[in-house]
């Protein structure tokens, strides 16, 4: 899922412990101000500031913020294969891609990264010598690999 502030303008999980307080013997953050969830609309665009996640003033556990930043998955990507000079547009299938900061396609950055939903990554492959690649989709979560997802030919 992905998160904004009251103006929309995205925060990433290390942002909203940040503005947080952190009380003092406990493992528990203080929330400093609103944060908003995006979410998907069947499947479509994301729509901004949907639902009021969490509310200035509100205290969350470390577990409870964890679990609003769930890893992604990558499911499929089409197509399976594009020229060494790079230059393809793919799509990634998975889950969990709101929080999605980074794509990387045989170890190298893709160009134009949309997150489209929750469901949907579109991008385009850099240059790389032939041969299968993993694809890897990074989020605050961590990264995840999907192995030899993608021949360069």
């Amino acid at each position: 899922m992905s998160y904004t502030d009251s103006s929309g303008a995205a925060l990433s999980k290390a942002q909203i412990v940040a503005a947080a307080t952190t009380i003092a013997g406990e493992t528990v953050y203080q929330i400093g101000a609103d944060v908003h969830q995006r979410v998907t609309q069947d499947g479509d665009d994301f729509e901004a500031n949907v639902r009021l996640a969490l509310v200035a003033g509100q205290k969350i556990t470390q577990t409870q913020l964890d679990a609003m930043f769930k890893p992604a998955t990558i499911d499929t990507v089409t197509p399976a294969s594009g020229a060494a000079a790079g230059g393809t547009a793919i799509t990634i299938k998975g889950t969990n891609f709101g929080g999605v900061t980074a794509v990387t396609v045989g170890g190298v950055a893709v160009t134009s990264l949309k997150v489209v939903s929750e469901t949907t990554i579109t991008a385009v492959t850099g240059a790389h010598a032939a041969g299968a690649v993993s694809v890897v989709v990074t989020d605050d979560s961590g990264a995840v690999t999907k192995t030899t997802a993608y021949t360069y030919v």
